[in-house]
């Protein structure tokens, strides 16, 4: 309803100075609890954005690295490709294992916790990598490509049991590679369940036979 004709309206009055540091200081409290947990908030999404592009890295480097070992083989087999396989000798294969190996660390170097040596293009003990070539003679397919790394940790748990060189009964031959990366969060508080993860990926690539004739595997 509007004013009666003739009354006098209250004078609106100014808010005193306490009155306004009292309003500001509310601010300054209600914006000192919520910026924590907007920081919070945006390092866990940017967490889960380093834990995606860590996966796809390690996705991609364990299966060039299979693919790599695998076109080396057919590059320099040990005997005829379209014969059993013959035993080359173990430092045939752990030449192979060096450069699947090459392949993770390379690709991999630029990911936290990478131990990478640029001048060996190796990483002595994070990645972990293990290499089997599946056709019957690779005895060292339950050990790390680093000769010289810290062995398998427990956390790696891809690797149990641990690869044998043993082919399927078809005669096929393919290469297997294991990568296992420790990726540490921003967050990495006790209390959050936010802090290291262990990613790991194995990948096959079978080694053909483009030229034998009649044979899509060697065998």
């Amino acid at each position: 309803m509007g004013t009666p004709e003739g009354s006098i309206r209250p004078p609106r009055t100014a808010p005193t100075r306490r009155g306004r540091l009292v309003a500001r200081g509310q601010s300054l409290a209600e914006f000192a609890i919520v910026l924590p947990l907007m920081l919070l908030f945006f390092l866990v999404i940017a967490d889960f954005g380093r834990i995606f592009v860590a996966l796809i890295s390690v996705e991609a480097a364990t299966r060039d690295a299979a693919e790599v070992v695998a076109n080396e083989y057919l590059a320099a087999p040990p005997g005829p490709l379209d014969q059993p396989a013959s035993p080359p000798g173990q430092s045939y294969y752990d030449a192979l294992h060096a450069r699947a190996e090459a392949v993770v660390c390379a690709e991999l170097r630029r990911l936290p916790n990478t131990n990478y040596d640029a001048g060996t293009n190796t990483c002595p003990d994070m990645p972990i990598v293990v290499v089997c070539i599946h056709d019957g003679h690779d005895a060292g397919c339950g050990n790390p490509a680093q000769p010289g790394g810290g062995g398998i940790l427990s956390d790696c748990t891809d690797f149990t049991p641990p690869a044998s060189s043993a082919q399927d009964g078809t005669g096929a031959r393919w290469v297997e590679v294991r990568t296992c990366y420790h990726f540490t969060a921003i967050l990495n508080i006790p209390f959050l369940p936010l802090r290291d993860f262990w990613l790991q990926r194995t990948r096959n690539y079978t080694i053909p036979c483009y030229f034998v004739l009649g044979n899509a595997e060697c065998g």
